[in-house]
C-alpha cells in the first residue's frame, strides 16, 4: 500500500552581522607661556657696631693722669703732707711743753734722722683686668627687600575631540524557508 507521506526541506536563516568600532581622536595644540619678572630691589643700612675702652682707673693707678687729675692728686697729697707735718709739729710741741718730764729733744732728733728704710715691692699695672672695663655695642644691619610679583600668562588652546560611536548594522543575510510537499499514495507529485 503506498502511502502518501510530507517530505519537508528546511533552510535556516542566517543574520549577518558588520560592527564598526568606536573611534575618538583627540589633538591638543601647544600652550604658550610667558613670565616677566621686575627688578628686585634691596636696601641696605649699617650702623656700626661701637667698642668703649674705658681705662681711666687703670691709667690712673699707672699714674698716666691727665693734668686737672694729676693737679687734684697732687693737692691732696700736698693737703695730707700738711696735716701730717702740723700734726707732728704739733705733737712735738706738746712734748717740748712737757720738758719738765724729762729731755724730748734727743727722741724728737732721732725720729727725724732715722728715716725709714725705702721698702722695694713688686706689683701689676694695671692690678686686674676689671680695671679696664669694655662695652660694645654691636653693629646693627637692616635689609629690605622689594619684590616685583612676577607675571605669568599662559594661553591654552582648546583641544579638538572627535568621537565616532560603535555602530552594527544587522542584515539578513538567507531567509528562512520551509517546502513541503506530498509524497506517495494519491498526492505523489513525481509521477
Amino acid at each position: 500500500m503506498n502511502l502518501a507521506r510530507l517530505e519537508m526541506r528546511q533552510t535556516q536563516a542566517a543574520i549577518q552581522m558588520t560592527s564598526n568600532r568606536p573611534v575618538l581622536e583627540m589633538r591638543q595644540g601647544r600652550a604658550d607661556l610667558s613670565m616677566t619678572q621686575g627688578k628686585v630691589e634691596m636696601t641696605q643700612q649699617t650702623r656700626q657696631g661701637t667698642l668703649e675702652v674705658d681705662s681711666s682707673v687703670a691709667r690712673s693707678e699707672s699714674n698716666l693722669k691727665g693734668a686737672l687729675e694729676l693737679g687734684r692728686y697732687f693737692g691732696q697729697l700736698g693737703e695730707q703732707g700738711v696735716r701730717e707735718a702740723t700734726s707732728q709739729a704739733a705733737q712735738e710741741g706738746d712734748q717740748l711743753m712737757r720738758i719738765e718730764n724729762g729731755n724730748p729733744i734727743p727722741g724728737i732728733a732721732a725720729s727725724k734722722v732715722n728715716d725709714p728704710y725705702p721698702v722695694v715691692d713688686m706689683d701689676f699695672m694695671p692690678k686686674s683686668l676689671d680695671r679696664v672695663k669694655l662695652t660694645y655695642t654691636p653693629a646693627d644691619v637692616k635689609i629690605e627687600w622689594n619684590l616685583t610679583p612676577a607675571q605669568i600668562d599662559v594661553s591654552l588652546t582648546p583641544a579638538d575631540i572627535s568621537f565616532t560611536p560603535w555602530t552594527t548594522d544587522i542584515s539578513l543575510r538567507q531567509q528562512a524557508s520551509l517546502e513541503m510537499w506530498p509524497v506517495g499514495g494519491m498526492y505523489d507529485e513525481t509521477r
